[in-house]
Parts: structure tokens; sequence; C-alpha cells
């Protein structure tokens, strides 16, 4: 199954990223459900003309101890996010505004996908019309609920960068080495009290056949 994506292109323009801490709750169009699965507050951040508001899930549910995303399953509920205005996934296709769940995901580690991004990790956006129970489908679930987000084979994606590729402060705006502009986020392991995942998530960059 096709995730990614055979060259990594930078958008050329130079993006302005301001974020900043929201109290506006998670919106209403999500399932009570999954609503429950996230915290009170989030974070905004603002894009020229366009907004995406983020709120994370209490606590990642990891399947052992360990650090970053390395026990965290795929089809793992993470976050939903508000689309308000333009804005375009990983790939270049535009998500239409209106509100979606994130869910972790990895690239497969087959012939289709050797030498596509440096990173394997994403976060994929499903409708919160669509995606109902914060359960994990498991990866092919997750890429099914995924592909309606922009009706194409592939789902829609957002790439992950590790921490040493995301320096900065939590909610910070940075530019990687690929020249994709992102911000600095953290969430919170479940069951391990002291324990976050901090990543910083790409929010103008392209990666294309």
């Amino acid at each position: 199954m096709h995730l990614l994506f055979a060259a990594i292109v930078v958008f050329a323009l130079n993006s302005q990223l301001t974020t900043l801490n929201s109290a506006v709750p998670a919106p209403e169009e999500l399932a009570p459900a999954i609503k429950n699965q996230l915290q009170t507050t989030g974070a905004k951040v603002t894009l020229g003309e366009s907004t995406i508001e983020f709120w994370w899930v209490n606590g990642v549910a990891i399947t052992a101890a360990g650090p970053g995303w390395s026990n965290v399953e795929g089809g793992t509920l993470v976050g939903a996010l508000r689309v308000t205005g333009m804005f375009k996934e990983i790939r270049g296709k535009v998500v239409k505004p209106g509100v979606y769940t994130l869910r972790y995901g990895q690239q497969p580690q087959n012939g289709d996908h050797l030498g596509i991004s440096p990173f394997r990790e994403f976060l994929l956006l499903s409708p919160a019309a669509v995606d109902r129970d914060p359960k994990v489908p498991g990866f092919d679930g997750a890429v099914a609920l995924s592909k309606q987000t922009i009706g194409t084979s592939h789902p829609a994606s957002l790439s992950l960068d590790p921490p040493e590729d995301a320096p900065g402060a939590v909610l910070s705006a940075y530019k990687n080495d690929s020249g994709h502009d992102g911000v600095v986020f953290e969430v919170k392991q479940a069951g391990q009290a002291a324990a976050t995942i901090k990543f910083g998530l790409i929010l103008v960059g392209l990666i294309v056949h």
C-alpha cells in the first residue's frame, strides 16, 4: 500500500508561521468518544490567511515503556485539528476547511518507499465525520479513514520530525534541513507521568511523486 512518494520538493515561498496557546475547547464536530480523549485547551497556528488549531490527547497510548514514537502503535489517536482557509498536506493536496482527527502512522518499509523521505513518521488526517471511534483501527484502517480527507489513493499526511531536527521550545516555529517549515509540539505518553514525546510537525513543505 502506498503512503508516500518519490522526491522531496520545497515550497518556493517564505512562510510566516505564528503560534500561540488557545483556550478554545475541542470542536463539537468531533465524536464525543474522540473529544473525551483530548485536552481541554489547544494551540493555534496562523499561516498567512489560514489558521490551524490543534488539540492533543491527554496521553498517547503506548505498547511498552520507551522514548519517542517507537512504542506507539500505527493508527493510534494523537489529536485533532481544525483547518480554516487554504491548507495543503505534505503531498500538496488541498485539505478543505473542517475538523479532522490525527492518527500516528509509519511509512511502510518496502520497495515502493525506499529513499523517499528521511523520516518514517507521519500524522494521518481523517474527517471527524467518519473517524468516530478512538480505538486503534490498525494501519490499514487508519489509512482507509485518511484517504477520505483528500479523495485519492493516498492518505492525507503531515510529516513528523524528530526532536533533533525540531530545535527550540514547544510552540516555536522552525525550518528543517529540507527547507520545510514546522512547529515544535509535545504530547504526553499515557501511563508515564513525566514522559513526553517532543516532535516537529511540518506545516509548509511538499513531498511528491
